[in-house]
């Protein structure tokens, strides 16, 4: 037998206001009794309205104090992180139980045909985590490729020695190969994102999942080791079961590429940590980075937390969206066992499952290692120029200058300035390592006679790369999850303050649609985000149809809109100062703004002003203006900025790109050929 949700209405007792609150009450104490987490505790929402229009509520820590009271009443359990236990200790003190709603896909903490011997049904939630665990999935995949957490930390460090250092060089993303194991509903959406980064997909699966792999341009790997063998990425979305447990151990490590990493965001017993500990210490692979950990959390002495090369965070599925739709169908499942209707979501117990050196001119060009151009880059350069460093130049410029023809510009250094061009006499070309030309003053350096170029597109997929990453790691607050996970004082593993935005289905508007701009609208596609953008000219039809995107003739329509506003402009006359007061007070108070173009096109002062007052919710900053900030700046003690050292270009493969480009750029200028890349003065 079924409890009534409700009994009839009395209608003759309702003549008066007293009657009419009685007849209320009797319909409230008619609802039956479920047992739930702490609200605001592990992610459970703090708002109970969803389950009290269908229930009456008892906390588990309220019913610890009275089991005897209090178990006999239950009739349902809702399950969320674990809790309430279902233990069968637990479960014996509710002998009216009938069903166990678990909050999430995963129920390998339930022990389903000992609960079903009990007469107790099983229920969980598919699907609705899909589009939040995929996000987190490529977010933990880019913070960790683009080292995301180091760079906040250098950035927001009140003693930095190096803003800049070799250690924050990347990994490219975009064209690389990534690899899912398990390609269930959250594998898809990880695949459908992935595509979006112009990735190779590469999956495993139990079964072949021929519609969804044309779906996502997946192919399938018969054998795991395969796809470990390939993938720059390995991904880990499987269900846990004895068949999955250390699924990766010693082995599958050692057949991973050197220069991989390992995501998992399925459960942590999937992967051996104690072979993961060891791949990482010794290099047989590149990093890991994981929302899942065995135990959660892990003892604050457990080697996974000292590695450098990791990252972890217990977020999960905690966005606040993801987190009602998770609690409507927990009570959508409950309330249909108790009704005895059809039951969206039941779990059966076989569910749980897996030229010659001295003819060659000379360039200036930065320290190797002190402002990013890296030692491993200087052979592409040393093919056609002879090198001098500019700290080497300043011991003797009189000596140095006149043999100069080419300065290659990277990170601002060597400087341009009016003092130094003078002294180099025989300067032909400025080379410029990026698209962003506004530390060269271009008209002043043509009337020496010298040209300048830059390197437009080279840098666009980096960039995008990073612009997504950082919305991400923003919008599902990855740095602090990580922060949390590696503390060793952590008291609460999984806060409410860790509780996310969602980024699948939410609207991204972007400011400046260039190379870079179409780069992260089509990044952004992938995520079924609504793409508006505004430009000075609006793109052609086809061009926004590649990626789905609106035109906003007005920027302010565009800040009305967007729950993620992204900047990509160039930095001029007309950007600087483009985001102020005014464009911050347009924008949603739930809206989080990315900066990935010049630090001097946002109003800092105004955007501090707007992120204490919470004008808007959130900033993650690429650049700044100076870099880095003052040790004092205010923005580096908010809790919600998130600031990386311009890093969008440097991953070892859009650095090499960025150096081939400016030789061929400089070399082309010195033989009189056609240049690839000149900028001339507007």
């Amino acid at each position: 037998m079924t409890a009534p949700l409700s009994r009839p209405v009395r209608h003759e007792q309702q003549t008066n206001a007293p009657a009419d609150w009685i007849t209320q009450q009797e319909m409230e104490d008619n609802k039956p009794w479920a047992l739930t987490s702490e609200p605001g505790e592990e992610g459970f929402i703090e708002d109970l309205t969803l389950i009290r229009k269908h229930f009456q509520i008892l906390c588990y820590k309220d019913f610890l104090q009275n089991p005897q009271l209090h178990g006999p009443k239950i009739q349902a359990v809702l399950v969320w992180g674990k809790t309430p236990p279902t233990d069968p200790s637990t479960l014996r003190s509710l002998p009216s139980l009938k069903v166990v709603a678990n909050g999430g896909v995963g129920i390998d903490h339930l022990d389903v045909p000992y609960i079903n011997s009990l007469g107790v049904k099983v229920t969980n939630t598919p699907g609705v985590v899909s589009d939040a665990t995929a996000d987190i999935a490529l977010g933990l995949l880019l913070a960790s490729a683009r080292k995301i957490v180091q760079g906040h930390q250098i950035s927001v460090d009140p003693n930095p020695t190096n803003h800049k250092p070799q250690s924050l060089m990347g990994v490219e993303v975009t064209g690389s190969t990534m690899g899912i194991i398990g390609m269930g509903h959250i594998g898809c959406r990880i695949a459908q994102r992935g595509k979006g980064f112009d990735m190779k997909i590469l999956y495993h699966n139990r079964t072949r999942r021929s519609v969804e792999e044309q779906a996502v341009g997946a192919t399938y790997c018969e054998k795991m080791d395969d796809l470990l063998k390939e993938s720059d990425f390995v991904v880990l979305a499987v269900n846990l079961s004895p068949e999955t447990t250390g699924l990766i151990s010693t082995r599958e490590l050692n057949l991973m590429k050197p220069t991989a990493t390992l995501v998992n965001i399925s459960r942590g017993r999937v992967v051996d940590q104690d072979a993961l500990v060891k791949a990482l210490q010794s290099e047989t692979i590149l990093a890991a980075a994981l929302d899942v950990t065995y135990p959660e959390p892990l003892p604050r002495d457990h080697p996974l937390l000292g590695l450098p090369n990791v990252l972890i965070t217990p977020v999960g599925t905690d966005t606040f969206s993801t987190s009602r739709k998770i609690v409507q169908r927990m009570v959508e499942n409950a309330v249909a066992v108790l009704k005895g209707q059809s039951i969206p979501n039941e779990v059966k117990p076989n569910e749980v499952t897996m030229v010659m050196e001295d003819d060659k001119p000379w360039a200036l060009l930065s320290g190797a290692v002190e402002h990013g151009l890296y030692e491993d880059l200087t052979p592409i350069i040393k093919q056609h120029f002879q090198i001098l460093c500019y700290k080497d130049f300043l011991q003797n410029p009189q000596l140095h200058g006149p043999k100069i023809q080419a300065v290659l510009v990277w990170d601002n250094i060597p400087p341009t300035d009016p003092s130094t061009l003078r002294s180099l006499p025989s300067l032909k070309v400025v080379a410029n390592g990026g698209v962003g030309i506004d530390h060269l003053d271009v008209p002043y350096i043509n009337s020496l006679g010298v040209k300048v170029t830059n390197t437009p597109g080279v840098v666009s997929d980096a960039t995008a790369d990073m612009a997504l990453g950082l919305l991400l790691a923003s919008a599902r607050k990855i740095v602090q999850g990580h922060q949390i996970s590696v503390d060793p004082n952590t008291t609460n593993h999984k806060p409410q303050s860790l509780m996310g935005v969602e980024v699948t289905g939410s609207t991204m508007g972007i400011i400046g649609m260039g190379h870079i701009g179409c780069r992260i609208a089509q990044r952004g596609k992938g995520f079924d985000m609504k793409i508006l953008y505004h430009n000075r000219t609006r793109r052609s039809v086809e061009d926004e149809q590649a990626v789905g995107a609106t035109y906003c003739e007005k920027m302010d329509d565009l800040l009305k809109e967007s729950d993620f506003v992204v900047l990509a402009v160039n930095l001029s006359p007309e950007t600087t100062g483009l985001i102020s007061t005014r464009e911050l007070n347009l924008m949603k108070p739930t809206a989080t703004l990315v900066n990935i173009s010049r630090g001097r096109v946002v109003d800092q002062d105004a955007l501090v002003k707007a992120l204490q007052s919470e004008t808007i919710l959130a900033a993650a900053l690429d650049v700044t203006y100076p870099e880095p900030l003052p040790r004092d700046h205010p923005l580096l003690g908010l809790p919600n900025v998130l600031i990386t050292p311009h890093v969008g270009t440097d991953t070892l493969s859009t650095s090499r790109k960025i150096v081939q480009r400016m030789v061929e750029n400089a070399v082309a200028v010195l033989k009189g050929q056609s240049i690839p890349n000149e900028v001339k003065p507007k």
